[in-house]
């Protein structure tokens, strides 16, 4: 379906760049018929579009497919040296560029730990590639073809990725049955035109917002407008010429990159609109895309694979819930006074930033207090289990003890408080989740369990639920690289899915959303993730309120992971 007078060039600008990628699905080297130059552009384009969180996917998958022994460990701890080997490295090349005496001792005592952990990283690949052979390729999958990637997928499902050049789009779509790609005139500047276009009428809602106020679910603007036209032309320029092979499908998958990872595809409008873009009414019937079917979000189409073989049956246990959220703020004590939480902190001078401690808590201690989270989570408890469940709320609710808890045997694991980006409190350099804050700030504990201290948490967990703000990618903006941040922490930790916002989310609302979401998972119906999370949206969008009928409400959270049926592995 690709124009034919695009296809030479950029066909041999993927052969190019990732023959090897190509060859090693055995592709033929001879003359190609459509159907393999069809294949081995899905194939190489792949390799082109792969991104740091993919990798993470897959090696997390890898560490869940040998559960909590020694050699999980391993895998761990193989995680952790290479990031170490990284990070020397990227020192050693800044200490290069020196030329004293001193410069150059530091590259020798560098060039020697780098040495070290590179010898002790190859041991450890030795011993796993001997106890674990199908770790290569759980963790540097070769990309699929299109045939491969069809026996994958289920009767009601379907995938579509795209590319974003400079000058174009490429779009490639697969249905167990059919396949087709197209090239869109839409290059990256005009697809994140677009998008920032619709990300102005969905964040912004201050007043809606879990990171600025709480709400009880009967006030909020009303009118607010959102530009369906635009959403449509997205979804007809990008996807429509694809829409034969898409649109049976109950179960759609995404591998988004650019501009469209800051965009949730549910929100996308299949046919053109009708009546005003600020009409509760007119948003309502509205042709979403989520309308016609339910979304997940992977971080690359090899990720299927390693999701639908990684996990081995839990076997009958019911299923255990840990939640964390409520936590005690704007210096709301304990005994429900408004004495402050913090003391010693409270006197504290500017914002200071030390050893990775935030030291000046009262900018978090100030934050707005969120009364609909703890009712959220002990309506999620309820839902999971309550007789298997742990709550943390108040008080409890610290990061202290998010470290301290054993996650590895949860099935779900939800979080129901601020989400901060990068730059959210002064000095803050990584996004992070907000807790109770302590009297002092210590490296253990200073109220923000940020992405990087969120990857060396242990899970095991079917759904990862960050009720949070913010927490699909780093910043929000179009072009910025997918699920970066809290999204990509969690997954480095092992989870199987999460649920994750891509803007400042309703406080009544996310506890609507993620609390139906869970009762379509966990009740009679057995519902997958994907297919519940759509349930709970649409649900939200037709309750009574002008307000729910906005995207901006009903459209935050996205499924990343494994968002069908977990028939491949339990």
């Amino acid at each position: 379906m690709i124009r034919s007078g695009h296809i030479a060039a950029w066909a041999l600008v993927l052969w190019g760049a990732c023959s090897a990628a190509a060859t090693a699905q055995g592709l033929p080297d001879g003359p190609l018929s459509p159907a393999d130059i069809a294949n081995r552009a899905f194939v190489s384009a792949q390799t082109a579009q792969a991104s740091v969180a993919g990798q993470a996917l897959a090696a997390a998958a890898a560490r869940l497919a040998v559960g909590a022994g020694p050699l999980a460990q391993a895998l761990r701890e193989r995680q952790d040296l290479e990031a170490e080997v990284a990070g020397l490295g990227a020192r050693l090349a800044t200490a290069s560029t020196g030329n004293n005496a001193v410069a150059e001792a530091a590259v020798r005592a560098l060039e020697a730990e780098l040495t070290q952990s590179a010898d002790r990283l190859a041991a450890l690949d030795a011993r796993i590639d001997a106890e674990f052979p199908e770790y290569r390729a759980l963790t540097r999958p070769a990309p699929l073809g299109v045939a491969a990637l069809q026996a994958l997928l289920g009767p009601d499902e379907a995938l579509v990725m795209t590319l974003t050049a400079a000058d174009a789009t490429f779009v490639w779509a697969v249905s167990p049955t059919a396949s087709g790609w197209y090239q869109a005139d839409l290059g990256h500047n005009a697809v994140a035109a677009a998008v920032s276009t619709l990300r102005r009428d969905l964040g912004g809602a201050a007043a809606d917002a879990r990171g600025a106020a709480a709400l009880d679910g009967t006030d909020g603007p009303r009118g607010r407008s959102f530009d369906r036209s635009t959403a449509h032309a997205l979804y007809r320029d990008l996807f429509g010429p694809l829409d034969s092979i898409i649109a049976g499908a109950g179960h759609l998958m995404v591998v988004a990159d650019g501009p469209l990872t800051s965009l949730p595809f549910g929100l996308l409008v299949t046919a053109p609109p009708e009546g005003a873009d600020d009409d509760p009414d007119a948003l309502r019937s509205t042709p979403w895309l989520i309308r016609r079917q339910a979304v997940t979000t992977l971080p690359a189409v090899s990720g299927l694979a390693t999701l639908r073989r990684a996990i081995p049956p839990r076997g009958d246990a019911a299923p255990g819930f840990v939640g964390f959220g409520d936590p005690l703020l704007g210096y709301r004590a304990p005994d429900g006074d408004t004495a402050p939480v913090v003391m010693a902190a409270l006197d504290a001078g500017a914002t200071v930033v030390t050893r990775g401690v935030y030291d000046d808590i009262r900018r978090v201690a100030d934050l707005a207090p969120l009364p609909n989270t703890a009712r959220e989570l002990r309506a999620l408890a309820r839902t999971v289990g309550q007789g298997n469940a742990r709550l943390y709320l108040g008080a409890d609710a610290t990061e202290a003890q998010v470290k301290a808890t054993d996650l590895s045997g949860a099935t779900v694991v939800a979080f129901a408080t601020h989400g901060l980006l990068t730059g959210g409190l002064p000095g803050l350099d990584e996004p992070a989740l907000v807790f109770t804050p302590p009297h002092e700030p210590t490296a253990l504990d200073d109220a923000l369990l940020t992405a990087s201290e969120a990857a060396e948490l242990h899970l095991a967990a079917d759904l990862i639920i960050l009720s949070a703000c913010d927490t699909a990618g780093g910043d929000g903006t179009p072009g910025a690289e997918g699920l970066s941040g809290l999204a990509r922490a969690f997954i480095y930790a092992g989870a199987r899915a999460i649920l994750v916002s891509h803007w400042p989310v309703d406080d009544y609302a996310a506890s609507q959303l993620t609390v139906r979401m869970l009762q379509g998972m966990y009740g009679p119906d057995h519902q997958p993730r994907a297919q519940a999370l759509r349930a709970s949206m649409l649900a939200l969008m037709d309750q009574p309120g002008d307000r729910f009928a906005h995207p901006a409400i009903w459209a935050p959270f996205v499924v990343v992971g494994e968002g069908g049926a977990d028939r491949f592995t339990r």
